[in-house]
């Protein structure tokens, strides 16, 4: 499938999340990391239209406009991205999410938190940014420890050997980083947390949300069992055992 690009302006670069109570910052709407369960369309009612996985809307102008929220806002804490993968196959034309970096780095003495989620091997091309702020903590979506799963559920992300790759290489370079078992998908606890343990901060685990998306994908591929509850709280507590 022939992806979609278009290139838009917009007036704002920050959004405020009260739940999470940080601002949330996506240089692009839309994600070619293809996962079966996303659920970030159900976040942004304007692009509901939009085919998630083959098109891509662009915010050539994010940075200048980040630069401009950043003085009137002042935020203490911003989570990149929720709308997308910031280091998708499309950053490396655009480097949109590498300018916003050069632009949190303008302004040191607010001391900004900046976390950054993805899936994606190319987030090592910006650790020279890493290292020149003071506050920068990056993680990488790791929900399984079978790459065979992995292609399943996310055909066009990196391997999970590529991923834990990246946080072994961030981790050596002194950056912050955290592991994000989520959603959590059919794995080996045991595996997962040995490979990961060594390289990761801080671990986030959480469930499958809107299941009810996903239901008929389970029960195709015979993974009916990873969906219950029982199958995530005994999981949970055990990656926490292993983690600790």
């Amino acid at each position: 499938m022939k992806m979609r690009v278009k290139e838009i302006n917009v007036k704002s670069a920050l959004t405020y999340s009260e739940s999470k109570r940080r601002y949330t910052l996506s240089p692009y709407v839309g994600c070619t990391n293809a996962c079966v369960y996303c659920y970030a369309s159900d976040y942004a009612r304007r692009y509901r239209e939009m085919n998630w996985k083959s098109e891509i809307i662009v915010k050539r102008n994010i940075a200048e406009v980040l630069r401009k929220d950043i003085i009137k806002k002042k935020p203490h804490h911003v989570f990149m991205s929720t709308m997308c993968d910031p280091y998708q196959p499309i950053e490396k034309e655009y480097k949109l999410t590498r300018r916003c970096l050069e632009v949190f780095l303008e302004f040191p003495l607010l001391e900004i938190e900046v976390m950054i989620l993805t899936k994606s091997t190319l987030v090592l091309r910006d650790l020279d940014l890493f290292k020149k702020m003071r506050r920068i903590s990056v993680g990488l979506s790791v929900t399984t420890d079978d790459d065979e799963i992995r292609k399943m559920f996310e055909p066009n992300a990196s391997s999970i050997e590529e991923r834990v790759e990246v946080l072994k290489v961030l981790k050596e370079n002194g950056i912050r980083t955290c592991v994000f078992i989520s959603p959590m998908l059919p794995m080996n606890p045991k595996k997962l947390a040995s490979v990961l343990k060594p390289h990761v901060d801080c671990v986030f685990i959480d469930d499958m949300h809107y299941r009810w998306r996903v239901k008929d994908f389970y029960e195709k591929l015979g993974f009916s069992w990873a969906l219950e509850n029982e199958y995530f709280e005994r999981t949970r507590k055990e990656l926490l055992e292993l983690f600790q």
